[in-house]
């Protein structure tokens, strides 16, 4: 079983919480779009993975918008969510 701690992102992840979407997806696509989600979006939700101190995971939740607007719903939208190649198939999006 991994040893590892989900727990919320902190301003010290960002570089990290970086790296891991650019490694996942082979690219900054995903890396600039969580930027641009944590920037724009309040609130939200944003975790990682982390293992023996260092992140290997990062899923982002950010408030979904309806149209026509449904008074009493509030929905988060899931996307992205990244683990790092060496990690994938693992567990980690798991846990």
């Amino acid at each position: 079983m991994l040893d590892i701690e989900v727990r919320p992102e902190e301003p010290r992840d960002v570089p990290a919480v970086r790296w891991v979407n650019k490694a996942a997806f082979g690219q900054p696509d995903e890396a600039d779009l969580v930027d641009r989600l944590r920037d724009q979006a309040e609130p939200f939700l944003s975790l990682v993975a982390e293992q023996d101190g260092a992140v290997i995971g990062h899923i982002l939740f950010t408030p979904m918008a309806f149209a026509p607007p449904q008074p009493g719903l509030v929905a988060m939208g899931l996307a992205p969510m990244a683990v790092l190649p060496e990690q994938q198939r693992s567990g980690v999006g798991s846990a």
